[in-house]
């Protein structure tokens, strides 16, 4: 026999050797562990990592093939070594894997957990601090990660906490209770996956699976200072998030202090946000109009400011860049979102509809939320858009500011361009002494022509540049007015133009009549004019003209009296004039609707007698 031949004969019988002993020590295994043992082992190591007591009703069932595993049931863990002391958490069935040599020595080891059904509760106290602090090995190996000379000092029974083997933890249908102050409440159901974590000083990487408000999320997370995490120190963490009501990853450092802050990369989806602040019950409803809603930024902490630097983002049909700070006011003061972003387009009129009360309105039930003054959460905000849409309008390289906080909230329109001129304004909202609104508006240099057409307005329209300035007052949030709350002051002049539509020389015609005609019959011409001045009054849904003044050659038009906007009715007096016949004022009464109101010719006065 070849040299080679007897090695690989030797190799042979040592290899079935080896499995021969295997299987012995397997098959005597369940005869040399003391199930009693391995119970007392596995209670006292349960106890040693959360610190606090368990307790366990079950018989543990021991395998031992294809691994060493107990499983126990019946798991309760307490505060405290008392019976009628509060319970913090059930465990259904725990399962662990061990070394049988270390159970043999009376020392089992156990690693790889298996937990279903576990149902924990935490409750934190004003302070924050949860009643689950303790002095087990989990909250000592992070006082050592936290700071190592402090622990070394104090925790001298668990000098090597952060050594300990944890191996893959595997959670099945569990269940996370978080009790906070103030009767707050946060229930996680469902939760299912794993934790990769060999030692507690190692890298951990969590995947999971959880139900939070009937909405179901999938977690990934991963660190290489775990400990750190949970002492709520700055570490990396990689996080990615996913469900149907937003998904989102961040890559970069986090610290779970009080405010929880990131530095780092990150990336966040959101196809309604409206429902997110449903689904969340946040008291901030400010951003309820978003939808589709899209944004990537670095991250950087600055003190109590987080910053969203290099912003991009994208929401109902928009895109827009700039920078973002969330600043964190103190213990008693809301937080505060400023910056500046430049977008492609803005609604407007959306936006002043969010900023202002947005309680629901209708046949549906009203659910009431806190006016924008009451939410947790102020703007000091400055962007540009090069396309800006108010309502019916467009305005163009415009520059908003919006402003908010516990008392007031405030949209101003600092410069824009409107049909060929420009419109700066001002929506002012306070709650204190009682709910106002303040509407403040002024067009410069606008065609009023085009203004009536982006309006829809029908009837005589002017053609000519000219100013309006409004002045109005709410008593009320401005989402709750209707046109008739309105009080306050409306100014329009305009330069020389001309009426398309109305032929002043056939209304003073049709005026010596004595029957009464439609408006109608006026609009086969135009009249050019050199000046326009109308002011009114609005008040109770009505608008009281003060001055209402049309000059030109040879005609001029004077107007007073009452216009019902809100049933778009007409009260008025007119008086048409001709320079040619100074002395021959032509007059007519206005009723009816617009745009086709009837007129009815005044009696003339009686001309004074001349001689004796």
């Amino acid at each position: 026999m070849t040299p080679r031949k007897k090695l690989a004969r030797m190799a042979l019988y040592t290899s079935a050797g080896l499995l021969a002993l295997t299987m012995l020590f397997r098959l005597a295994a369940p005869i040399l562990v003391s199930s009693t043992l391995v119970r007392e082992s596995m209670e006292d190591a349960v106890e040693n990592w959360l610190g606090h007591d368990v307790t366990i009703e079950g018989t543990p069932e021991l395998e031992f093939f294809p691994r060493p595993v107990v499983t126990l049931t019946g798991l309760t863990i307490r505060q405290e070594s008392r019976p009628d002391a509060p319970v913090l958490g059930r465990i259904a069935r725990l399962s662990a894997g061990f070394s049988v040599l270390q159970a043999l020595r009376g020392q089992p080891v156990f690693q790889d957990f298996n937990l279903t059904a576990p149902d924990i509760t935490m409750t934190a106290d004003a302070s924050g601090k949860l009643d689950w602090s303790s002095d087990g090995i989990l909250s000592t190996a992070v006082r050592q990660a936290i700071d190592p000379q402090q622990a070394a000092a104090t925790d001298t029974a668990l000098a090597d906490a952060g050594d300990t083997v944890m191996g893959d933890v595997t959670i099945t249908a569990g269940r996370l209770s978080i009790n906070g102050p103030e009767g707050k409440h946060l229930s996680i159901e469902d939760i299912n996956g794993t934790i990769d974590w060999p030692k507690l000083s190692s890298a951990a990487e969590m995947q999971m699976a959880a139900t939070i408000r009937g909405k179901a999320l999938e977690l990934h997370l991963s660190s290489s200072q775990p400990l750190l995490l949970l002492g709520g120190r700055g570490t990396d963490i990689d996080a990615t998030i996913k469900s149907t009501l937003f998904s989102g990853r961040f890559a970069g450092r986090a610290d779970l202090t009080r405010y929880a802050f990131f530095s780092g990369d990150l990336e966040l989806s959101i196809p309604s946000v409206s429902d997110v602040v449903t689904w969340a019950n946040l008291p901030v409803h400010t951003a309820d109009g978003l939808r589709d809603l899209t944004l990537s930024a670095r991250l950087v902490t600055l003190n109590q400011v987080l910053r969203f630097d290099r912003l991009s983002i994208e929401a109902n049909g928009t895109w827009g860049t700039g920078v973002m700070d969330l600043s964190m006011q103190g213990a008693t003061a809301a937080p505060r979102v400023t910056g500046t972003l430049a977008f492609d387009t803005v609604d407007l009129g959306a936006l002043v509809q969010a900023i202002s009360d947005d309680r629901e309105a209708g046949g549906r039930q009203v659910t009431q939320k806190e006016l924008p003054f009451e939410r947790q959460l102020g703007f000091d905000v400055r962007f540009s858009a090069k396309t800006a849409r108010l309502g019916s309008l467009t305005l163009a390289n415009s520059a908003v500011s919006i402003l908010s906080d516990t008392g007031r909230a405030e949209i101003e329109i600092l410069d824009s361009d409107l049909l060929n001129g420009s419109l700066t304004g001002q929506i002012r909202m306070q709650v204190q002494p009682q709910p106002s609104t303040r509407i403040l508006m002024s067009a410069r240099k606008v065609d009023f022509e085009a203004l009536a057409h982006s309006l829809s307005l029908t009837g005589p329209v002017l053609a000519a540049t000219g100013s309006v300035d409004l002045d109005l007052q709410l008593g009320k949030p401005l989402a709750q007015a209707r046109p008739a709350d309105l009080t306050g002051t409306v100014r329009l002049s305009t330069g020389a133009g001309q009426v398309t539509g109305l032929d002043l020389a056939t209304l003073r015609r049709l005026a010596t009549g004595s029957s009464y005609f439609a408006l109608n019959r006026t609009t086969g011409g135009s009249t050019s004019f050199d000046s326009l001045v109308l002011s009114a009054e609005l008040a109770s849904g009505s608008a009281e003209l003060q001055e209402a003044v049309l000059s030109g050659t040879p005609y001029s038009l004077r107007l007073s009296g009452v216009v019902p906007y809100e049933t778009k009715s007409l009260s008025l007096v007119a008086t048409i004039l001709d320079a040619t016949e100074p002395d021959e004022p032509r007059t007519v009464f206005i009723g009816g609707a617009w745009p086709n109101p009837v007129l009815w010719p005044a009696p003339s006065a009686p001309k004074p007698a001349i001689g004796p």
